[in-house]
């Protein structure tokens, strides 16, 4: 049977094909343009990245602390992003911890001490952010040896993290006097390897290890130290037990761990006297009269007297 006349013109009849758009020029342009601004800022965030390791270790080498503001300033820059600061500080830690075995750690607030202090860290309503960081290490124990992370100023660190300790293990304050003390003990209370004994205090207290506090509100002039921030971070309570089972030598055993973590736990209460205030509170509770601090300090400074002269 053949096929019709109708069916064989249907079946030649040719099916018409579907045409592709062209691809516009602009469309093009677009996607090339999105690529190489994907591009362009993977670059910036690495240049960012760098510098913010240079300028993290410039500042350790300095011992001054890394702020935010400098960041801004130094790093991002004025095209800076909003949000490409977390970015970039993240990069920048996993530079600083896979390269250089180092970490920025932020530094805690300074201990407010006096009474003005106090009362203004109440009304603040600001991020308890201090926006500074320091550079510390990372390395395990087992390698934080003075073979590896030899100090060119060892004698400075050795200082320093004694004078630290020593006002750790005083509860957190120490009036200059018993300082100057414990410094004659040491043999250090006019001069050091460092420097003058005063011109050390000086650079401890810029360095951020110690803080100065004064007071004039018993009508005599009392100056007490507490700990810094960057004290409280490099030192801390490990370092000072650190410090003193190493005076001890191989006698040390868990008494004196005890001891060591009681004479700490002192420094964590809020100090008892209060600077820059009508009275102290301490010395008003107990019915202490005026001075009677000061004539007890040098009385036991005749005393260490009369020992040394022993």
């Amino acid at each position: 049977m053949h096929p019709t006349e109708d069916e064989t013109d249907s079946d030649s009849t040719p099916r018409p094909t579907r045409r592709r758009s062209p691809v516009s020029e602009d469309d093009s342009v677009d996607a090339a343009s999105d690529v190489d601004g994907e591009e362009d800022v993977d670059t910036n965030q690495e240049q960012q990245v760098k510098k913010m390791v240079r300028l993290a270790l410039a500042c350790e080498h300095r011992r001054s602390e890394i702020r935010r503001a400098d960041i801004a300033e130094k790093v991002l820059g004025s095209t800076g992003r909003r949000g490409a600061f977390n970015k970039v500080f993240e990069k920048t830690q996993e530079q600083l911890q896979q390269v250089f075995g180092m970490e920025m750690t932020e530094l805690p607030a300074k201990e407010k001490v006096t009474i003005a202090q106090k009362r203004a860290a109440q009304k603040s309503s600001t991020s308890s952010s201090t926006k500074s960081w320091i550079v510390t290490s990372t390395l395990p124990p087992t390698f934080r040896t003075a073979d590896i992370l030899s100090a060119p100023d060892s004698s400075y660190v050795a200082l320093y993290t004694f004078i630290v300790s020593t006002i750790l293990l005083s509860g957190g304050q120490l009036p200059s006097s018993k300082l100057e003390r414990y410094l004659r003990r040491a043999n250090a209370d006019e001069t050091t390897p460092v420097a003058a004994t005063d011109k050390l205090i000086q650079r401890l207290c810029k360095d951020g290890y110690i803080i100065r506090v004064k007071d004039t509100s018993s009508g005599e002039e009392m100056i007490d130290y507490v700990v810094g921030p960057r004290g409280r971070v490099e030192v801390g309570e490990e370092g000072v037990a650190g410090l003193v089972k190493s005076v001890y030598g191989d006698t040390a055993d868990e008494e004196l761990n005890k001891r060591i973590q009681r004479s700490l736990a002192l420094s964590r209460r809020e100090p008892e006297r209060v600077v820059n205030g009508n009275a102290r509170e301490a010395e008003k509770k107990k019915g202490r009269p005026k001075g009677r601090r000061r004539n007890e300090e040098e009385a036991a400074e005749v005393e260490d007297d009369e020992s040394d002269e022993e």
